[in-house]
């Protein structure tokens, strides 16, 4: 093996078996080499590829530091960060088993084999997986589409009766692409048709067979639309207008409020268990939002979306108010 090789698989060793809790001796370090790739070398021939490999900018401590060994004490991507990657693709139903599993190899391959049996995801993987397997290659084309500023067609897909995938309609849908954006547990294309002025929003994973048209130029977005804001004010990526509401909530709403509608959001408490805040969002999104938090939460304003909101709790009563209720059998559930 050429000497200038040494180095790269003196790396793979440290990256593969070693870790701050698992060093490696300059025994161990010549033994994995002549078992893993059958290079016999001295320990000056390892010292000095430790020494090029530090000057590449690995962290590798001297072992005059360490006492124990050598190691790598940095990574691209620590265990708790391959952790969060791993939780974050665990519950996002888009892509199939294959995928995740292919994932989940790649992230977890530039650890020690020593902390991937203690690297495993907090969130159990998701029950359901989608059955757009090309997924991934959709985010790629609607990048390549949003960079190049070019528009896209595709087939929109949704699920019949019979439980299967086919399009929603046979003409291809060709929008102006301006970005994508993770709520909710799914990918979104935010873009829009031309000679609309409002936004739509489709779910990557659901999205097929998508084609960048290099000869049609993606239309500026419509004036006094900033992108990052206008996906923040969506709670449910519902398109539509925002709007500014005014929301009566009780104070261990407090964080709820903030983490969904931002630390610019404005609070007034009232001296009684509450506050008010201002928050911007689109009504629909925002009216499914209150809903969830029906007991706690209150829409003062504006009064339209108040009235909106009396209307769908008085029919929701009435859908529920039938025989088979509680109330009509004299007997309480217990929860």
């Amino acid at each position: 093996m050429s000497a200038h090789l040494i180095p790269i698989r003196l790396y793979q060793i440290l990256e593969e078996h070693s870790d701050q809790e698992h060093p490696l001796s300059m025994g161990e370090l010549r033994r994995l080499l002549r078992v893993e790739y059958g290079v016999s070398c001295d320990r000056r021939t390892i010292y000095g590829a430790l020494d090029s490999l530090r000057r590449a900018g690995c962290d590798i401590p001297d072992f005059q530091d360490s006492k124990d060994g050598y190691f790598l004490l940095s990574r691209k991507l620590e265990p708790a960060e391959v952790r969060l990657l791993l939780d974050c693709a665990a519950a996002f139903s888009g892509i199939g088993d294959r995928q995740y599993r292919d994932l989940e190899r790649k992230l977890l391959q530039g650890l020690s084999l020593h902390q991937r049996k203690l690297c495993h995801p907090l969130s159990l993987p998701t029950g359901y997986r989608g059955l757009n397997r090309s997924v991934l290659l959709a985010v790629e084309v609607l990048e390549e589409a949003i960079a190049a500023r070019c528009q896209v067609t595709f087939q929109y897909m949704e699920y019949g009766m019979d439980k299967k995938f086919r399009p929603r309609r046979e003409q291809l849908y060709q929008v102006h692409p301006y970005g994508l954006c993770f709520a909710n547990g799914n990918y979104y294309l935010i873009c829009r048709y031309s000679g609309y002025e409002t936004l739509s929003h489709y779910r990557v994973d659901r999205i097929q067979n998508p084609a960048v048209l290099p000869g049609e130029p993606v239309e500026p977005l419509p004036p006094g639309i900033d992108l990052p804001r206008y996906v923040r004010e969506r709670v449910y990526q519902i398109s539509g207008q925002s709007i500014q509401a005014v929301l009566l909530c009780e104070n261990s709403l407090l964080s709820d409020i903030l983490d969904r509608f931002g630390m610019e959001t404005s609070i007034r408490p009232t001296g009684d268990g509450n506050f008010i805040a201002t928050v911007t969002a689109e009504p629909e999104g925002l009216k499914l939002w209150a809903m969830q938090y029906m007991e706690r939460c209150e829409i003062q304003e504006p009064g339209w979306l108040r009235r909106q909101m009396e209307r769908f709790f008085f029919e929701g009563w009435s859908l529920y108010r039938g025989s088979d209720g509680p109330e009509s059998t004299g007997q309480e559930q217990e929860h």
